[in-house]
């Protein structure tokens, strides 16, 4: 068989995911697949199903990693692999049918360095339901392209950007013929930082599909991107670009822009969510130690017109520059925002006071509104929507009705109505007060985000 995709799949303790992603990878409607499952030691029954798969596909093939590295993983992979392209694909995800079809096809077509699509982060919901969250990557005037042909000016600008590398494929000789492979850190953490840089200096064509194929699942305990050790591992990342690799050194003009870029980001984004789980403690060495070593980093980048306040967007420039002044006022600035929104927050639901909710809208504020009610373990009984369409119908495990159902219900239970919608609200509320529902049991402010 011509294997035009080698998919490898790191796994390491996922016996309780492996099962979906592997029957999303072995259905896939491209056929001319290579599998490859490397496994770095697990002991909760992953090996076993591996194998059990193995000996009913024999385009899985089931390798051994004696060290627990993702990058040492994926590398051993690259090393096996046969096919036209390389994708990876991790285990406690999964892919619609199609991903690797319509890839490989704009692939090959076009003779693509390499070529991606959307994602879904994936939610599982408390009555049971999956919840996605499309993530685009192009918005505003960059949605065309979307589809294009992208040149390396273009491709050097999206290194903050496009940070997975799990959703896309990889020409394979142009990974080998520039020598690209992942760092073999320890563990689990941000080593498609260091791939995706390298990818970014050397692609000269590369695509991205206008289409979301990858589940990328968000409620894993144990994932590596809740880890409170996150800039530590960057610090790493990037210190292996930097000394190891010796990229930075070799780059020139908007690339190095955009690679500082990039590592100012990470820096910025990966110190709000830590600070903020840490409550505060910015002298935690968590934080303490890499901040020295991003500061002086990024301050160089800065003192030398690198980095440029016309890169960032609204705020993240005043941001950057806060938290290279001092570690402490930062910090302080980040708990009192948190503390305001968990306050917002607070206010609100003490005005819903334990009731169950019905949410008025079914577009995608309704659709935030109700992910906002389940992870904040309020009580929801359904939507209703004034489209007649819709009624009898089911979102995501919950009932639609009609604005007389909702009267019914109102005046059996004691329901409060959430109104979803930015524009339209005071219309809305007009209808259901016009209809008898009481004025307490309409709320139309919602918390700032939803």
């Amino acid at each position: 068989m011509n294997v035009k995709v080698s998919v490898i799949l790191p796994s390491l303790n996922v016996a309780d995911y492996i099962e979906r992603c592997l029957e999303s990878v072995i259905h896939q409607s491209l056929e001319e697949l290579e599998i490859l499952c490397i496994d770095a030691g697990s002991a909760d029954g992953t090996k076993e199903i591996l194998d059990k798969y193995a000996d009913k596909d024999p385009r899985i093939k089931v390798l051994h990693s004696g060290k627990k590295s993702y990058g040492r993983q994926v590398n051993m992979g690259l090393d096996y692999a046969s096919g036209e392209y390389a994708a990876v694909l991790e285990t406690d995800d999964w892919i619609d049918r199609d991903m690797y079809q319509c890839l490989y096809k704009h692939a090959a077509a076009d003779g693509l360095d390499y070529v991606a699509a959307d994602f879904d982060l994936v939610y599982r919901l408390q009555n049971g339901a999956d919840y996605f969250v499309r993530q685009r990557l192009f918005h505003g005037d960059k949605q065309d392209w979307y589809g294009k042909i992208l040149e390396p000016c273009q491709i050097t600008t999206l290194r903050s950007s496009d940070y997975v590398l799990w959703k896309g494929i990889y020409n394979r000789k142009f990974l080998k013929d520039n020598h690209i492979r992942l760092h073999e850190s320890p563990g689990a953490a941000f080593q498609d930082m260091g791939f995706l840089q390298q990818v970014k200096t050397y692609a000269r064509k590369a695509k991205y599909v206008d289409q979301s194929f990858y589940r990328y699942r968000q409620d894993r305990e144990n994932a590596s991107s809740k880890e409170l050790d996150g800039l530590f591992y960057y610090e790493k990342e990037f210190h292996w670009i930097n000394e190891e690799l010796g990229l930075c050194n070799m780059m020139k003009g908007i690339d190095k822009k955009y690679y500082y870029f990039t590592m100012s980001i990470s820096f910025l984004t990966k110190y709000d969510q830590i600070i903020a789980a840490l409550n505060g403690d910015w002298q935690d060495q968590r934080l303490a130690g890499p901040y020295t070593w991003f500061r002086r980093q990024v301050s160089e980048a800065v003192n030398r017109g690198i980095l440029e306040e016309d890169m960032y967007g609204k705020g993240w420039w005043e941001k950057l520059i806060l938290l290279l002044a001092s570690q402490e006022d930062y910090s302080q600035r980040i708990i009192e925002a948190d503390n305001e929104k968990k306050q917002e927050v607070q206010n609100f639901l003490e005005k819903i006071q334990n009731r169950p909710v019905i949410i008025f809208g079914c577009g995608k504020r309704g659709e935030r509104l109700m992910f906002f009610c389940d992870r904040n373990h309020i009580c929801m009984e359904g939507f209703c929507d004034n489209n007649s369409e819709l009624y009898g119908k089911e979102r995501f495990g919950f009932p639609v009705i009609s604005p007389m159902d909702l009267k019914n219900k109102i005046s059996d239970k004691n329901y409060v109505v959430l109104l979803s919608m930015r524009n339209g609200a005071e219309a809305v509320y007009r209808q259901l007060t016009a209809m008898g529902i009481k004025e307490d049991r309409i709320l139309n402010q919602l918390p700032e985000g939803v």
